[in-house]
C-alpha cells in the first residue's frame, strides 16, 4: 500500500472523530462557569448515520436566575430544511410528531459542511444549563439526530462534545431527561432551575390506552372515513357457555398420577439486556384446566425480595407498567431461581408465562433460557418467548409440564435454510390507493418440509383486529381470523380481513409457544376493492427484519399473490 493510500485512509478515518472535524484554530474548549453573552451558536458537525439529514427535536436554555432564556431570533445557514426553526425553542419534552421537529438537508456539493444554528437572546444572560432533545421521529430516523456539535457564545467556544442517539418516539422508553450541558455546579442556581424545569415537575403520566380504539386514537386515527360494511348475511353471534379448554385433556392412561410438591424454575439467560432479568407474570394450571390459586402455594426467589416476587402472581399480566412486573439483578454466572412450594401435593399440568414487557427496549430483560424442575428432578429445558413490548394481543406463552400428555413435536431445523422463531410479524405499511382501509384475503405459512401449517386461531393476532373496532361498525364479517380460512383466491367478502387505515400501525402476528420453522410465506391481496389491498409490507421474526417488499395489486378477476421463499433469503 502506497503512502498516499495510507494518508487517504487516515483522513477518512479522522472524519468520524470529533477532533478530525474541528478546525485547528478552535483549540481546546473548556466548559466555563456561567458564561455570559447574547449570541449563541450551535455548529452541528455530524449525526448518528443518516446520509442526508441532521436535526434536533428541541433545545432548552436556562439562565443563572433559573428562568428560561428568551430567544428573540433564530436562523440557520441551511438552504433546505424540514420543520420550523421556532419549533426548536418551544417548551415541550415529549414530542412524537416529526412535523414539530427540525432537520436540515446536507449539502450535496459539500456534505462535510457544518450546519449552523444561530440564536439571539433577548438580553445578555449568564447561561447555567442547556438541554438538547435529539431527533427521534422513529427508530430509523433517530439516526438524523446530532452526534457531535460545538457551541459558541459571542464567538467564544463554550462546549464541544457528543449527544446521545435518541430513543425512537414509538419505543415507549422515553428517557427521563434530555442531554444536559451544565455551566454551573451551584446548588442555589440548580434549585432555581428546578422550579421552572418541566422535566423536574411531576407531570401527569400519559395514560396507557386500554382498548384498540384508544390505541388508534393515540396514533392519530382519522376522525372521518367513508362507511364500509359487510354484515348483511352475518349469522347471529353465538353465545358460548364456556370457553374451550386452554390445554388438552388427559388421554386415558394407566400411568400413575404425578403430583408436584415443589416447582423450581432456574433462569439461565435473558434476551440480551445487561445486568437485569424479569417476568411480567406466571399462572399455574392443574390437571382439570383450572387456575391454581395463590393461596395454595408459597413463592420465593433467590434474591429474597418478597415484595418483588409477589408481583409474579398479581394477575396483572397484560400490561406495560413496570410496577406490576418482577425485575431483579442478573449475573449469567449465577442463575436466578424461582421456587414454588405447594401446601399439599398437586397434579400440575401447565405453566403460563408472560415475559417482561415494560417497553420494546426493556423486553430484552425478559427470560430466555430456563430449566424447570419438579420435586428436584429436571423435566424441561425451555426457551421463553420474548415479549413484544406492547399489548396489541395477549402475549402469553403456554408450557405443558405434564409428562403424560402428548406435546407438539419440536422439529429440528435440519440442514435447510428455513427461518425459525416464535413471533412472525407482517407489518402492512401502505395500500394501493385507499386512504382509510387496508385488507388482505389470506396468509399461508409452510413448514421446512414444504407442507402447509394448520395455523390455529390462538396462533393468530392482528392489530387492529378488524373494522369492528370502529364505533359505527358492528358484526362485519371481515375479521382477522379469515386470514387463515380458505379459500384465499376469492372476492367473497366473508373470506377477507379488513383493517384500519394505513396511517395507523397495522400488523398481523403469528405467535407460537415453541420455536417454529417456516420455509415459505404466501400472501393473498385484498380483491373486493383492489385499492384497499396492501402494497408495501415488512416481515420480522422475533424483531429481526427478514423481508420487505411489495404485494401485487389484485384486479376484479385475479387475486394479487406474493410468494416469499425463505430458502432464498
Amino acid at each position: 500500500m502506497t503512502d498516499e493510500e495510507m494518508k487517504e485512509i487516515e483522513v477518512s478515518t479522522e472524519k468520524v472523530n470529533l477532533e478530525g472535524v474541528d478546525n485547528e484554530d478552535d483549540g481546546d474548549i473548556t466548559i466555563p462557569e456561567l458564561p455570559e453573552g447574547k449570541f449563541l451558536e450551535f455548529r452541528l458537525i455530524s449525526n448518528w448515520g443518516d446520509p442526508n439529514f441532521i436535526g434536533l427535536n428541541s433545545v432548552e436554555i436556562f439562565t443563572a436566575t433559573g428562568e428560561r432564556a428568551v430567544v428573540e431570533k433564530i436562523s440557520t445557514n441551511a438552504s433546505e430544511y424540514n420543520g420550523s426553526l421556532e419549533s426548536l425553542i418551544i417548551e415541550r419534552i415529549r414530542c412524537k410528531d416529526s412535523e414539530k421537529m427540525w432537520c436540515a438537508k446536507k449539502s450535496i456539493e459539500n456534505p462535510d459542511e457544518e450546519i449552523v444554528l444561530k440564536l439571539e437572546l433577548k438580553e445578555k444572560s449568564k447561561l447555567a444549563l442547556i438541554r438538547f432533545w435529539n431527533y427521534n421521529a422513529s427508530r430509523v430516523h433517530a439516526q438524523i439526530g446530532v452526534r457531535y456539535l460545538k457551541m459558541y457564545l459571542d464567538g467564544i467556544g463554550i462546549f464541544r462534545g457528543e449527544l446521545e442517539c435518541a430513543f425512537s418516539a414509538d419505543s415507549e422508553f422515553t428517557p427521563v431527561m434530555g442531554e444536559t450541558v451544565l455551566f454551573t455546579t451551584s446548588e442555589t442556581i440548580l434549585e432555581l432551575i428546578a422550579v421552572h424545569d418541566v422535566c423536574l415537575i411531576n407531570l401527569p403520566e400519559e395514560s396507557i390506552p386500554n382498548t384498540t380504539l384508544e390505541l388508534l386514537k393515540a396514533d392519530h386515527l382519522t376522525p372521518y372515513r367513508p362507511a364500509t360494511s359487510e354484515e348483511k348475511d352475518a349469522p347471529p353471534t353465538p353465545i358460548l357457555n364456556a370457553p374451550a379448554p386452554k390445554f388438552p385433556a388427559h388421554p386415558p392412561s394407566t400411568a400413575p398420577k404425578h403430583d408436584v410438591k415443589i416447582l423450581h424454575i432456574e433462569l439461565l439467560s435473558n434476551w440480551g439486556m445487561n445486568g437485569l432479568i424479569g417476568l411480567t407474570g406466571l399462572e399455574l394450571i392443574d390437571d382439570h384446566n383450572q387456575l391454581i390459586e395463590e393461596s395454595q402455594f408459597t413463592v420465593t426467589t433467590s434474591d429474597g425480595d418478597k415484595e418483588q416476587c409477589s408481583k409474579l402472581f398479581n394477575g396483572r399480566n397484560l400490561t406495560r407498567d413496570p410496577q406490576d412486573m418482577w425485575l431483579v439483578d442478573f449475573d449469567s454466572k449465577k442463575p436466578v431461581t424461582i421456587s414454588i412450594t405447594f401446601h399439599t401435593s398437586i397434579s400440575l399440568k401447565a405453566l403460563s408465562v408472560w415475559n417482561y414487557n415494560a417497553s420494546f427496549e426493556l423486553s430484552y430483560a425478559g427470560v430466555k433460557a430456563s430449566k424447570i424442575y419438579e420435586n428436584g428432578k429436571l423435566i424441561k429445558n425451555i426457551i421463553f418467548r420474548k415479549a413484544t413490548g406492547f399489548v396489541y394481543f395477549d402475549y402469553v406463552q403456554d408450557i405443558v409440564l405434564d409428562t403424560n400428555l402428548m406435546e407438539q413435536e419440536v422439529v429440528p431445523k435440519g440442514t435447510n435454510q428455513s427461518i425459525g422463531g416464535f413471533v412472525f410479524q407482517i407489518r402492512l405499511l401502505s395500500t394501493w390507493g385507499d386512504e382509510f382501509y387496508i385488507g388482505l384475503n389470506g396468509i399461508e405459512l409452510f413448514n421446512r418440509r414444504g407442507e402447509l401449517i394448520k395455523v390455529k386461531e390462538n396462533n393468530l393476532a392482528a392489530f387492529p383486529e378488524s373494522v369492528n373496532i370502529l364505533p359505527n361498525i358492528k358484526n362485519d364479517l371481515r375479521t382477522s381470523n379469515n386470514l387463515i380460512k380458505p379459500p384465499n383466491d376469492t372476492e367473497f367478502q366473508a373470506h377477507v380481513a379488513h383493517g384500519s387505515p394505513p396511517k395507523s400501525m397495522c400488523s398481523c402476528f403469528f405467535v407460537f409457544d415453541v420455536q417454529t420453522y417456516i420455509s415459505k410465506i404466501v400472501i393473498y391481496n385484498y380483491r373486493k376493492t383492489p385499492e384497499r389491498g396492501v402494497r408495501h409490507i415488512s416481515i420480522t421474526v422475533d424483531d429481526l427484519i427478514i423481508f420487505s417488499g411489495e404485494i401485487p395489486q389484485s384486479t376484479e378477476t385475479i387475486t394479487g399473490k406474493l410468494e416469499i421463499n425463505l430458502l432464498d433469503l
